[in-house]
């Protein structure tokens, strides 16, 4: 479809993957909102020693009032990790005076000064890479809690920067923030130096008040999820802490959300309503919507906290709207299950990418269906990317299938849409790879018929056609992960195939050739038995997913090439 539009397609492609790519460390900062701390600081580490894990993590509160930890919790990634790790977690009140310092220490740790170990666990595995990692502390649940303050050195390049890394300490040695632990621009590069040895400080460490502190309003704001569908929701989170000096009264928070078609001046709400969930306890929601037909892209959404003391703290956002590029909407002819990008939709949650959409269970963790365009646009020289990892587009907090899940199971990762229909560039294979395109599949099936199948529509597209593709699994035979993936009982495709043109809706006619395959997933199943054998009505795919394919096409083309036989 429309041939003379590949080159431009493709640029628009690398482009938009490109700019993801290079602006997902930015990206993800600024979803932190890089303000100087109000209270808690990091303000040293030691990331390597003599000894294995011989590591520390040391803290600071420059307010003017006692802090106490509880609530919050210190966390780690390696340099280019997405996930946190959890060091420490405060559920028991553990209070630190103004100026004063608290130490948390592996339990390799050599060094003279004693660790502060009241804390959960009481003590703490600080394994950190020496050479880049990033720490934070947060308040609230890893991966989701509000970043108080952070430090990435090195090769770090995870959401823990702030503004530049500093240099990774040597072994023994540490980087210190500047002023005695009070000096915080918001840049590791210019608040960090170097100590050589290590100079931890604790509990019983003469405590280093900072000038100025409480008199400053700090918010930051969070979006679940970071990554929407047009028509999908995500919740916008602002995290407000008052100023101490005097006390903030008469907290607003009012966001700009007209970049994702919404108002310039959105109320945040801390009363119960619009997503809240406990109200006064200065945390702001609103639940957006994005319209449907809201250009792709990544989008800045902006706020301001204010104070009745004319105080007022600025944070951000950024949003990735995905929506499919032009003139290749796999959904052009109809969303099979009414997928939407509601989170609330959680067993029906509907993610869109340049090179496939598909319906995601979280029930289940896999798909249940994956859909996508192929025709000789698609097919390049791209190598095999074998990139398997988790879909950092799924919402946080649910569970994110990775790699290693599938190890050990007897079954083998089943890509929905092939990593053969992606070859054009290294991005459109590498997005394959991603787990939320997979289910659990035995091998012979696999390797065998569903192999052969993937290459005979390969051929068709080689062919001059251009197909409408959807897969997927069906029913429940057992579980893999430890019951966190559901295996199917078979897996299923459903194709529709046209000549290469365009206006491709309105050519479906009741000539247009479509029809289904089922495969069984378990045993016994003849690995070298054709594809054909296999081979049913899209009306038979229907009745055993529930699914209404093709449901855009005028209702009587529909019902005629569903409920006819292929025989070619």
């Amino acid at each position: 479809m429309k041939k003379f539009y590949v080159c431009l397609v493709s640029i628009i492609l690398l482009t938009v993957w490109c700019a993801f790519n290079f602006n997902t460390s930015a990206q993800n900062q600024a979803i932190e909102a890089n303000l100087p701390s109000p209270n808690i600081v990091i303000s040293q580490f030691q990331a390597g020693g003599g000894t294995a894990n011989d590591e520390f993590i040391e803290l600071h509160n420059n307010s003017s009032t006692n802090f106490d930890l509880n609530g919050y919790r210190l966390v780690y990634r390696a340099a280019s990790g997405s996930n946190d790790i959890a060091f420490v977690n405060w559920t028991t009140g553990t209070i630190i005076p103004p100026g004063g310092y608290y130490l948390i220490a592996s339990t390799a740790y050599d060094g003279g000064v004693t660790p502060d170990i009241t804390y959960d666990p009481a003590t703490c595995t600080c394994s950190m890479g020496a050479g880049g990692g990033g720490l934070a502390i947060r308040q609230g649940a890893v991966n989701t809690g509000t970043i108080i303050d952070s430090v990435g050195w090195g090769t770090a390049t995870n959401i823990f920067v702030e503004t530049a890394v500093t240099t990774a300490p040597a072994n023994n040695d540490s980087k210190a923030r500047l002023a005695g632990g009070c000096q915080d621009t918001d840049n590791n590069a210019n608040d960090f130096s170097g100590l050589m040895p290590a100079a931890a400080r604790n509990a019983a460490t003469t405590p280093f008040a900072c000038s100025g502190s409480g008199s400053t309003l700090f918010a930051s704001m969070a979006a679940n999820p970071t990554t929407v569908t047009p028509g999908g929701t995500t919740l916008l989170t602002v995290t407000v802490i008052p100023a101490t000096t005097p006390p903030s009264t008469g907290i607003t928070v009012i966001g700009n959300l007209s970049n994702i078609g919404g108002s310039a001046a959105q109320t945040f709400f801390d009363d119960g309503t619009n997503g809240d969930a406990t109200p006064n306890d200065n945390i702001f929601t609103y639940l957006a919507t994005i319209p449907a037909g809201q250009p792709g892209g990544i989008q800045s959404i902006t706020a301001a906290a204010a104070d009745a003391q004319a105080r007022t703290a600025n944070t951000n956002t950024n949003i990735n709207v995905n929506a499919p590029l032009p003139e290749e909407d796999p959904l052009l002819l109809g969303n099979p299950s009414g997928a939407t990008g509601s989170i609330a939709n959680e067993n029906n949650y509907l993610m869109i990418k340049p090179q496939y959409s598909l319906s995601y269970n979280r029930s289940t963790a896999t798909p249940n269906w994956v859909a996508w365009r192929l025709d000789t646009n698609w097919l390049g020289t791209a190598p095999r990317q074998d990139d398997y990892r988790p879909d950092p587009d799924l919402p946080a907090g649910w569970y994110r299938v990775a790699d290693n899940d599938y190890s050990g199971s007897g079954y083998t990762r089943g890509h929905m849409a092939p990593s053969g229909d992606r070859t054009r560039s290294i991005a459109d294979n590498s997005a394959t790879f991603l787990m939320t395109n997979f289910v659990p599949q035995i091998a012979q099936n696999n390797s065998g018929p569903w192999e052969e199948f993937e290459s005979y529509c390969r051929t068709l597209a080689q062919q001059g056609n251009e197909l409408y593709i959807f897969s997927g699994g069906h029913g429940n035979i057992g579980t893999i992960s430890q019951g966190r993936i559901v295996v199917p009982q078979v897996t299923w495709k459903v194709v529709l195939i046209l000549p290469n043109g365009t206006n491709d809706l309105a050519r479906v006619s009741k000539q247009t050739r479509a029809f289904g395959l089922v495969v069984p997933n378990f045993l016994p199943l003849n690995q070298n038995a054709p594809w054909r054998e296999f081979r049913v009505t899209v009306d038979a795919v229907e009745n055993l997913t529930g699914h209404n394919f093709f449901s855009n096409v005028p209702k009587n083309t529909q019902e005629l090439i569903e409920r006819r036989r292929d025989l070619q």
